[in-house]
């Protein structure tokens, strides 16, 4: 792939002078290369138009070079095989797949996900830098990485970056006004509470341990559909969401700690899982709210990573 990466977000290799700042096969660009194509593709499709053009970008994506790995299964920043990691440094470019793209999960790419995984936590924050806190965290939620998600969040609230005022800088402690972690820290709320893409729809996927009991109202969900509220209690091991959808659709409901007991209308949950499944289907009507109760077991979200 004849792209050269020279932009704020990726480093020099590890093995290259420091002054090499334009290499080749950034991960990056092949991510958001397949994103912006796939996405062209299914839209052409679905609007049953540019259909002498679909060919050819199918095409471009079948060449589209693929991701490559360290040794010990760390998703390369570059996909040339000869360029060498540079672990200390705050940007994750390499990412982009699990977010804010939505190419790399647990469940649909479990190999790639354990390899951003690790490339997410061997990253050293060599400065403060408000939005490299934001952006693991941000790639941690995808991941389900509780552990990164709640070091990274407790960093942003608790060094410097949430001043009295809530206007909060790019580094801490000063005045520099870039407002990385000002939209950062909601999304990053707002990612480790709930997980959605079409069809899915995933409660708690990367809750901090410390949260034990909290609520959050009026969620837009990448499924056509509303989070109206969803409150959880780790006590008493119990989660209520209520649901709107857009248009009538069927959903698949994720909770990884394992759905032990669930509650709802007959006509969205025609059958229970069995105790301890983590998925259930749900079936939606348009604009009919949808209230449901669970009780939920105790396994840890990030136990998939034991599966691969």
């Amino acid at each position: 792939m004849a792209l050269l990466r020279n932009g704020h977000g990726l480093i020099n290799p590890g093995n290259l002078n420091p002054g090499c700042m334009a290499v080749i096969n950034a991960s990056m660009d092949i991510s958001v290369c397949r994103e912006v194509l796939g996405n062209l593709v299914e839209a052409c499709e679905l609007l049953g138009i540019e259909a002498d053009n679909i060919p050819k970008w199918k095409a471009i994506l079948a060449k589209l070079p693929p991701y490559l790995l360290e040794p010990d299964g760390t998703l390369k920043e570059w996909a040339w095989a000869d360029l060498g990691e540079r672990y200390n440094h705050r940007h994750v470019s390499h990412c982009y797949g699990a977010w804010p793209g939505d190419e790399i999960d647990p469940d649909r790419t479990p190999q790639l996900a354990k390899a951003a995984l690790l490339a997410n936590r061997k990253r050293v924050t060599e400065r403060m830098a408000a939005h490299s806190l934001c952006q693991r965290a941000l790639i941690g939620s995808r991941l389900k990485d509780i552990y990164l998600v709640d070091s990274e969040l407790r960093q942003l609230l608790e060094q410097g970056h949430v001043p009295s005022t809530l206007l909060c800088p790019h580094d801490p402690y000063t005045s520099m006004r870039i407002p990385d972690a000002q939209g950062g820290i909601p999304a990053i709320i707002m990612e480790m509470l709930a997980y959605s893409r079409p069809g899915v729809i995933e409660i708690l996927p990367a809750l901090p341990t410390t949260l034990i009991k909290g609520s959050i109202n009026g969620m837009p969900l990448r499924t056509f559909a509303r989070l109206d509220k969803l409150s959880w209690n780790m006590e008493t091991r119990t989660v209520d969401l209520r649901v709107t959808s857009f248009k009538k659709q069927d959903v698949t409901l994720i909770a990884r700690y394992g759905i032990e007991e669930i509650s709802a209308p007959s006509a969205a949950v025609s059958e229970k899982p069995e105790p301890g499944k983590a998925a259930c289907n749900l079936k939606l009507e348009e604009g009919k709210p949808v209230d449901i109760r669970m009780k939920i077991g105790d396994r840890n979200p990030l136990d998939w990573v034991n599966w691969v």
